[in-house]
Formats: C-alpha cells, structure tokens, sequence
C-alpha cells in the first residue's frame, strides 16, 4: 500500500518559505543589473536545500489563516482497516537528503488553475553575445503588453469572485451536526468549526474539512473563513491544501479585505498559489490588489517556476525561470510600471541566465521615462548587454537613447507623442462593485 510521507510534504512546505524569503531578500533581476544573474545564486539555493528545516508551525501564529494546521494532521485511523488488523498509515520519519520518488500522478487542474506557460512562449529568442545588432530595433509592446494585462485583469477578478462565492457559500451552510462522513467513492472526511478573536480585537469565524482518499493515497484540506471588527474592517479567505503518496505537495490561499483610514475606504486582494511534485518541479505564483477611494492603486505579480536541473531542454527552454510586474497609480494621473523576466539553464558544470526588463514612471504631467533592458550571461561569466532609453517631457519630441555591450549607440530625438495610462482600467468602484459577499460580511454584534 502506498503510504504519503507526511514529514516530506511538511518539510517541502517549509522550505517554499524559506525560499521565498531569501528571494525577497536578495531583489530582482532590475536590482543586480543586467548579466548579473538576477534569478538569484542557484548553488546557494542548494545548499538551502540541504539545511535542516522545521515543519512549519501552526497557521495561527501569525494570523495567516485560522484553526489548525494542516501539516502536522493525521486522518483518524480507519474503524473497518482497525477490525481487520491493518494499522492505519503512520507519520513517517523523513530525511532531508530525499531520495527519487515515484512517478507522478499530476493533480487534476481546477477551472481555477492558473497554468505556469513554457519559459519560451515568455522571451523572445535573444540574439548570441558579439552577433550583429545592426537589423534588430526595439519593438513597440505597448498595445500587446496593455491587451495582455485587461485579461489578466479580467481573469483574476472571475477568480476572486468564485473564490468568494465559494467561502460564502461554505460559511453558510455549515452544519455542526454532522462533523464526520464517508463519501459515495469511499473517501473519508472531517469537518470543524471555530471561532477566534485576534489581538487586534477582529472576530474570524471559520469552517474547515479534511480529507483523505479510499486508497489512502491523498490527503487534502479545505478552509474557509470570514473575519470583522465593529469599525469596519472585514475580510474573506479560503485556503487549500493537499499532498499524496506520489510526492505532490500543494497549497493555494485567497484572501479580500477592506477597511477604512483616515476616512477613506481601502480594498485588497491577495492570491498564493504553490505547488511541487515528486520530480522536484516546484511553482509559484502570487497576485496583489490595493486600491483606495482617493483613486490610489497598486497591483503586482510575482510568478516563478523550476525543475530538475538534470532535465534535459530544448534550446530556447530553462530549468528555472521567473516574472514579475507592477503598477502603481498616484490617483493624480502619475504612474509607474515595471516588468521583469528572467531564466536560468544549467548546462553541466555552469548556468547560462538571460533576461529583459522594462520600467516607465510618469508625473501627473505627462514627463517621464521609459527604458529596458536585454541581458544574457554565459556559464563562463561572458555577458551581453543592451539597453534603450526614451525621455518624456510633453513637447511632443522624444529623447531615444541606447546602447549595447556590443559596441551599439545611438542617440536621437523624434516627433512622437506620449502615451502611458494614467489611471488604471479597473480600480477602486469596479473592485468594490465586484465585491459582493465582503461587502456581506457582518460585524460581530451582528453574528449570531
């Protein structure tokens, strides 16, 4: 029979922390500078690995999420295994030095499921170090990258509208008669309720349900919780989490909020996927939204994804790569804006990195600067660069700048005329409009 090592799964979970703290640390590729390795030092991530690292402590201290934690649960053993004198599956010990895990069985993607595309579909092929750049100009993505980010915008709003529906839904029918069942596919579960006050005063009510498999094979959790205090703050959450005998860990937490400061209404969004399997593929990905009444807005993504890095790619694929962008808005018509992708391919007894990156920052006048930047460094240290530059200043000529590593300038100015989005598509009354069930949410003389 197959049994999960519920040690690794806890272990696994632990060290997507670990690493997703030294990862905030040490910046972006925008923060090293072109060539300078921005996915950060992979022999230093493995020596991480090798670190001793706890099982993560419960999901109380913090207030992250409420009721118990996940990790360190075992089902209740099996009545009818127990009269057949089968022992119920244990907590294994596991050693941090693990050995190859079985084939995997991959989780069955939810409608929800936001893919980690090929790290090819994300760059464009970049020219080899010392090839003539003299054909190759700078293309326009403003159109492109806009298109892409009011669907993503679209996309992720559908999200936490289900993902609020479902919380709401789940807090409503909660049934503190039935704590315990057996599904019709044979599949046990375990359902708890709560209360929990914080120390900030805020009330949280919760519900949750355990899972686990008739073959025992996979394990799962489903939370879902809602909180306020009677000055107005409330929020909404559900997280989900899961592992099986197969070696896939997953977690996924959602969370909506809103409350008010200095009189004026704020509203935030947050999502956090993360998800490993028995290959030693891990991946990541989390969204943020932050609007307030004054037309302030802020929104940032942070996606990030590898794989085993004896794996063998084509070229123009990598074993690791990772994306991040931003907007912000001052509510005045000033923005900023940021992009930044980069890869890493090992390739035997060195990594090669490449990269781009793009940032604009506007005044409510319309001056500003738009610049980027092309990089690629080798597994011997040789380095590529190129970057380009446009200044702004409401004339209706532009400055373009430019260089590259490869002995490329140039310098011009050209009858164009600004563009940049001053206020974003979807802010504040639209995220408040879509926000229905937090609206809902009522304060703690009003819970029953």
């Amino acid at each position: 029979m197959q049994v999960i090592d519920r040690a690794a799964a806890a272990i696994a979970a632990a060290r997507s922390i670990v690493q997703e703290n030294a990862r905030s640390e040490s910046g972006s590729g925008s923060e090293k500078g072109s060539g300078e390795g921005g996915g950060g030092d992979l022999e230093e991530d493995q020596r991480e690995k090798e670190m001793t690292v706890s099982v993560p402590v419960s999901e109380t201290s913090g207030g992250a999420t409420p009721g118990p934690d996940f990790w360190s649960w075992t089902p209740p053993p099996n009545s009818e295994e127990s009269s057949d004198g089968m022992d119920p599956p244990k907590l294994q010990k596991s050693s941090l030095s693990m050995g190859p895990m079985p084939s995997v069985v991959e989780k069955e993607q939810s409608v929800d499921f936001l893919p980690i595309p090929f790290e090819s579909k994300l760059f464009s092929p970049l020219l080899p170090p010392l090839q003539s750049l003299v054909d190759v100009e700078k293309l326009d993505s403003d159109a492109s990258q806009e298109a892409s980010t009011l669907r993503e915008d679209h996309e992720l709003d559908h999200l936490f509208t289900s993902h609020a529906a479902e919380a709401a839904n789940a807090l409503d029918e909660v049934d503190v008669r039935t704590s315990s069942g057996v599904n019709l596919d044979g599949s046990r579960w375990w359902k708890e309720t709560g209360l929990e006050r914080r120390p900030d005063g805020v009330l949280c009510r919760w519900t949750m349900t355990r899972g686990v498999s008739a073959d025992q094979v996979t394990e799962w959790q489903e939370k879902f919780w809602e909180a306020a205090d009677e000055l107005g703050y409330k929020e909404l959450g559900s997280e989900k989490s899961g592992r099986n005998a197969h070696g896939n860990v997953w977690r996924e937490h959602w969370k909506e909020s809103m409350w008010q400061d200095s009189g004026i209404l704020h509203l935030e969004k947050i999502a956090d996927k993360w998800g490993k399997n028995g290959k030693d593929e891990e991946w990541q990905e989390k969204w943020n939204e932050h609007y307030d009444a004054s037309g302030k807005a802020e929104k940032w993504a942070d996606k990030w994804c590898s794989i085993d890095p004896t794996t063998e790619l084509e070229a123009g694929h990598a074993h690791v790569w990772h994306e991040r962008w931003g907007e912000k808005y001052d509510g005045h018509g000033g923005s900023i804006k940021y992009t930044d992708k980069w890869a890493e391919r090992c390739e035997g007894e060195g990594w090669s990195k490449w990269g781009d990156k793009w940032d604009e920052n506007f005044d409510p006048n319309g001056h500003g600067v738009k610049q980027g930047e092309t990089w690629w460094e080798g597994k011997h240290g040789e380095r590529w660069n190129r970057t380009w530059g446009e200044q702004h200043n409401g004339s209706g000529w532009l400055h373009k700048y430019g260089k590259s590593s490869c002995g490329e300038h140039w310098d011009t100015h050209v009858q164009e005329e600004t563009w940049y989005e001053r206020f974003p598509h979807f802010g504040f009354y639209h995220c408040y409009d879509h926000s229905v069930q937090l609206r809902e949410v009522r304060k703690p003389s009003e819970m029953s």
